[in-house]
């Protein structure tokens, strides 16, 4: 029993000393606790993941207010330039992405600035066959090599988790999270109509050194039939981000447990195709091959094929992506949208909307919205 003086009247107080919590008490007490934060953790971990998607989707509604202002200035789409240009033997410019052209109008004019357009973004500027083009390097030496190293929030997806500088041996490169649709592969067809024979997609697909017959290098809205509500601008991709394993033999292959939409599978040569049979040719393909995704989103800033800054309307969202021999010079290359977002990926539409896209999205629906100028029907489910 504790006792007090009570100062002023001469009295006391009596006070019974408080006990401590047991031990048992203090147990229950922290296993609440512990239940209580591991029902709080996922919600938190929501509601992050619906601020980041709600990012990524703004950062594609600011690119399609982008390309509407490049179009007002230049009477079309920005062009993703594919190879370097010869002239008079001297090399000329080339390998610049259609987010490079896009740099003054989402206020990045300083950087714009600082890019010396008249060389090739390329360490090399002849590819004399296909397989050059995968011996595609930007070195530290190189004039543009600080502007490819720039990282520019606008062009990252915060989900996705290798929206980080890449580092390839001497190389630093910034990576891109969204790609620009360029419609379906040279020579293909919708189920039971005629081959297309020109490039359909929104994105124009040039090369300096003289454009393929199939490439489209300036798209006007004019030339967008289906109405630009109906047709894709661009959508998310995913950036490629693993490490290749050795073998015991030598070669290098990709590690399981890779997410199917960082790998790229090789789909033979050209050949004219519908796209209800392209998709089972694609799909077939065994194994990965690692040669085609090592930079695969790593260089927001280039043409260069491989670095899958534009994708095309072929393979259901969030599968495969298919190299096509021969397509490495002018963009024929399969890129399918991905994204680490929970049952789809942001679309941004020609009209400059942006939608939450479906990865189920019906084969039909999804192959007439890369289409510009086909007449298909087809709406955002």
């Amino acid at each position: 029993m504790l006792t007090w003086k009570w100062l002023t009247g001469g009295g006391t107080i009596r006070m019974r000393k408080r006990k401590a919590f047991t031990l048992i008490e203090l147990l229950v007490v922290i296993a609440i606790i512990g239940v209580l934060v591991g029902l709080l953790l996922p919600a938190v971990q929501a509601a992050r993941e619906a601020a980041r998607r709600m990012q990524c989707s703004n950062n594609l509604k600011q690119i399609g207010i982008a390309i509407h202002n490049y179009h007002d200035s230049f009477k079309s789409t920005p062009t993703n330039f594919t190879t370097a240009g010869t002239s008079t033997g001297a090399t000329t410019s080339g390998f610049y992405s259609w987010l490079a052209m896009l740099l003054p109008f989402v206020e990045q004019q300083n950087l714009y600035n600082s890019i010396d357009f008249r060389i090739p973004l390329a360490d090399r500027s002849h590819y004399g066959n296909s397989g050059n083009f995968t011996n595609y390097t930007i070195s530290p030496s190189h004039r543009n090599a600080a502007a490819a190293a720039t990282l520019v929030p606008g062009f990252v997806c915060p989900s996705d988790p290798a929206g980080t500088l890449r580092v390839h041996g001497s190389e630093r490169l910034a990576p891109g999270s969204y790609a620009g649709n360029v419609g379906w592969p040279k020579g293909s067809s919708f189920p039971g109509s005629a081959m297309i024979l020109t490039q359909n997609g929104f994105i124009g697909l040039g090369s300096p050194e003289g454009n393929d017959p199939w490439q489209t290098p300036k798209v006007r809205f004019a030339d967008v039939t289906d109405g630009l509500s109906n047709t894709a601008a661009a959508a998310e991709r995913l950036i490629s981000n693993f490490s290749l394993q050795t073998s015991p033999w030598g070669g290098q292959y990709v590690p399981n447990g890779v997410r199917e939409g960082m790998l790229s599978y090789c789909a033979g040569g050209m050949a004219a195709r519908p796209l209800d049979r392209w998709v089972p040719y694609c799909a077939s393909v065994t194994p990965s091959d690692p040669t085609y995704v090592r930079k695969h989103g790593h260089i927001w800033m280039s043409g260069w094929t491989f670095a899958a800054n534009t994708y095309m309307h072929v393979m259901p969202p969030g599968e495969r992506n298919c190299h096509i021999y021969g397509g490495e010079h002018d963009g024929n290359n399969i890129v399918t949208p991905s994204s680490f977002h929970s049952g789809g990926f942001n679309l941004l539409m020609a009209d400059g909307s942006v939608r939450f896209q479906s990865i189920g999205v019906e084969d039909r629906i999804w192959w007439s919205l890369g289409s510009r100028n086909g007449g298909e029907v087809g709406s955002i489910e």
